[in-house]
């Protein structure tokens, strides 16, 4: 597999969370690839959680539409949650915050970087845990770097509550579905292996620090993933190891490319 094969899966597949780190909240870099003409695609991400924290338990499902276009330079994303959460022993069912985001990054030999920005749409219930009841402004700075097989990446940014019910974001980290601080530091860190043509396996990990009041948080995720023609898939699972996000969480993406 050559080198800027091997890029452009990573980029994809890995460091690519259709604009969030942890699954719905922070930037992470997009799909663009290298040389490409323009593109649109569509996918589905589906997930589902255990997490206990201090005040709340249970578990979540859920699923999010994703619509994508992406030149070699600029991509945007934007994505819907809906879930069924499970908490402290009734159900509730509902949307979570919207995110839309846009990346911008430069490839030269096996060395990708840039930068992307998102906000999220306070679309969720903030009272029930399904959103946090304001919107949030995030921006990150990343590269990945593919060394024959390997490819490794890092990312590091901000992200802070803004507009109207930001002031209400006191409870430490919220929501329950994808909790965040109301103002943090977000990070993350991976390393992915080429297995054959189009198919690559990787860990990665990733998590905030809280400027201000708030908790820290730091979740490690084992992944696979593969390409069949215009089709990606990747499936992930993860670990919450510090701040209660969750027990354990699985996702599973597929995006098609038009």
């Amino acid at each position: 597999m050559s080198l800027s094969r091997t890029v452009v899966l990573a980029v994809s597949l890995w460091l690519a969370r259709a604009a969030r780190a942890e699954h719905t909240h922070g930037p992470s870099p997009g799909s663009a690839e290298p040389g490409a003409a323009s593109t649109l695609a569509a996918g589905i991400s589906m997930f589902a959680a255990r997490y206990d924290q201090r005040l709340y338990e249970g578990n979540y499902q859920g699923v999010a539409p994703i619509v994508r276009w992406a030149n070699a330079r600029l991509a945007i994303t934007g994505t819907f949650p809906l879930y069924r959460l499970v908490e402290n022993g009734r159900t509730l069912y509902g949307p979570g915050d919207g995110v839309l985001a846009a990346q911008v990054s430069h490839q030269r030999a096996a060395l990708r970087a840039g930068l992307v920005a998102a906000v999220s749409v306070p679309t969720g219930d903030h009272q029930t845990g399904f959103g946090m009841g304001h919107a949030m402004v995030m921006s990150s700075l990343f590269a990945a770097y593919a060394l024959d097989l390997v490819t490794v990446g890092a990312s590091a940014g901000y992200g802070r509550a803004f507009g109207g019910g930001a002031h209400e974001h006191d409870r430490g980290s919220w929501p329950i579905v994808d909790p965040m601080n109301r103002s943090e530091v977000l990070w993350s860190a991976t390393a992915d292996v080429a297995l054959a043509h189009a198919v690559m396996t990787g860990a990665r990990v990733m998590g905030a620090i809280p400027i201000g009041d708030g908790n820290s948080r730091v979740i490690a995720a084992a992944r696979v993933g593969w390409t069949a023609g215009r089709v990606a898939t990747g499936f992930e699972l993860q670990a919450g190891l510090a701040g209660d996000p969750f027990s354990v969480r699985g996702v599973v993406e597929t995006t098609l490319r038009f």
